[in-house]
């Protein structure tokens, strides 16, 4: 099942009327399946960062347009007929027969401001930073509900699911841990907890082991490919600088010059099989 779509994306920044515009994204195409863990690379500059944000709903870009499957509204179909007929039929319906996203479903965005894109950032993206950005004062349970009940789920519920997030991701006897009780591996997985707890289905992770050791960053890893597979699946674009990271994907990306480059690392850099052998 194809889950997101991004068809010729561009993104600028400064002014053509004082010569200060650089254009940073000039035509971005890629496609993610669901249950997919994706490693973007690429030079500082080059706009991963500025594309995952776009994706995220965070900004606006200039041209282009991003397809993303709004498969929590399919769950919410599911527990409303309680038919797996009916369930199908509408699957059906939202994905064309080639495989691609249809038009019923799903969120098309790519250029709307962030006001105009919350459900994205409600149902369908979560993010995972360099920086956990917990409140440290906070326990873990409760830096994951804070966040469920500010988007406006009811306080009962979102502690249900921030349980349930933390002991996914192997936190399940440190839910009372306050954030300075824990070490910085598992800070960084009470904040994946948190991005899975909404139960979006694609996870935007920025550089998210740039702050760990390589015990925990192994371990973040190991997790990711956890959280892509399984009966509801999740999938991960992660940018990385990381080729050892990258290399434990599923696929890698290179960005380069404002454009997908290669959908490997081997192509974009020109390196054969018999030169990687030798």
């Amino acid at each position: 099942m194809q889950l997101l779509e991004v068809k010729d994306l561009k993104k600028g920044f400064g002014s053509e009327t004082f010569n200060t515009r650089v254009e940073v994204l000039k035509g971005i195409n890629l496609e993610m399946k669901r249950g997919e863990l994706v490693a973007l690379m690429g030079p500082s500059g080059c706009g991963k960062s500025t594309l995952l944000n776009i994706i995220g709903g965070l900004l606006p870009g200039d041209e282009g347009k991003i397809e993303l499957a709004d498969v929590n509204s399919k769950e919410a179909i599911t527990k409303a007929s309680g038919s797996k007929d009916r369930i199908e039929e509408k699957l059906n319906r939202d994905i064309d027969g080639d495989g691609k996203i249809g038009s019923s479903n799903n969120f098309s965005y790519g250029t709307k401001p962030p006001n105009k894109v919350v459900n994205v950032r409600r149902r369908g993206v979560g993010w995972i930073f360099q920086d956990f950005h917990l409140v440290e004062h906070l326990t873990a349970i409760d830096n994951v509900a804070m966040a469920l009940e500010i988007s406006g789920m009811e306080q009962n519920e979102a502690e249900t699911k921030a349980k349930s997030a933390l002991t996914t991701v192997g936190l399940g006897d440190r839910i009372d841990f306050g954030a300075e009780q824990l070490s910085g591996g598992q800070r960084q997985r009470v904040a994946v907890a948190r991005a899975i707890a909404g139960s979006r289905p694609l996870l935007l992770a920025d550089e998210p082991t740039g702050n760990l050791d390589a015990e925990s960053g192994s371990d973040i890893m190991k997790l990711f490919k956890i959280l892509t597979r399984g009966e509801n699946p999740i999938s991960i674009l992660m940018v990385t600088h990381d080729p050892n990271l990258a290399k434990q994907a599923d696929r890698m990306l290179l960005m380069k010059d404002g454009i997908v480059a290669a959908s490997d690392i081997k192509s974009a850099w020109g390196i054969t099989d018999e030169e990687e052998q030798e």
